[in-house]
């Protein structure tokens, strides 16, 4: 297994990747100020909140990283079986599965450090953005880190198992496109499920239900279409 992940770090190019996800976080920054710099300067605007920013922050990370992982998807397993280039691994005496759980295993773990390096450094900036500048309402307290930290955490972990979901319709429809329209509907879906619960984060029960539920179709997929060559 160890071998599998090798050779597939070098197809998936750690370093544009690690480029891409800190030009991503730069672009969010960027976002960010401008946002705020236009509540400041605007008497008509109140000034945003802690809490708001956050959210902010939040639905970029979700967002970029989601969108991306479909590109990495489409790239690294969706594109290769339309173009049939992965039957020539598939002609070495390789585990089919194990193979795409190295692929995937590899997606997920560079969107949920991607989010995570994402949240730390946007977070981080509003802080010292506002006790520089004065940029938003209130001041900072230790105490919101209790409420910030839990929904990071939430949020890479929930985001990281839905990066699964372009690999599942990819995989069903043997479409590109198609792999990278889910991530886009995975995202609505999301916000239109955490904006109804109080504290704008899936509770447990939700996270085990997307969890289950995206298990069972994962080994779905792996019992009937990882096998296919076409």
């Amino acid at each position: 297994m160890a071998h599998l992940m090798k050779l597939e770090s070098k197809k998936f190019g750690i370093a544009r990747n690690i480029i891409f996800t800190f030009a991503a976080i730069l672009f969010s920054i960027l976002f960010i100020t401008i946002s705020l710099w236009d509540s400041v300067t605007d008497p008509e605007q109140t000034k945003d909140t802690f809490e708001s920013t956050y959210l902010v922050i939040g639905l970029l990370m979700s967002f970029i990283f989601l969108v991306y992982s479909s590109v990495l998807t489409a790239r690294l397993v969706i594109g290769e079986y339309n173009q049939g280039t992965i039957t020539i691994m598939f002609s070495y005496p390789l585990n089919r599965i194990k193979l795409m759980i190295g692929k995937l295993a590899i997606i997920m773990g560079y969107t949920a450090i991607s989010m995570a390096i994402g949240y730390i450094c946007c977070s981080s900036y509003i802080v010292l953005a506002d006790q520089y500048w004065d940029m938003l309402e209130g001041t900072f307290q230790i105490s919101m880190l209790h409420t910030w930290i839990p929904m990071a955490i939430t949020a890479v972990i929930v985001c990281a198992v839905l990066s699964l979901w372009p690999f599942i319709i990819g995989m069903i429809r043997k479409s590109v496109p198609a792999t990278i329209v889910t991530s886009l509907i995975v995202i609505v879906f999301r916000q239109a499920i955490i904006s109804k619960n109080a504290t704008y984060q899936e509770s447990l029960l939700q996270i085990l239900l997307i969890a289950i539920v995206t298990l069972v179709v994962i080994l779905s997929i792996f019992k009937k279409k990882v096998p296919e060559l076409y």
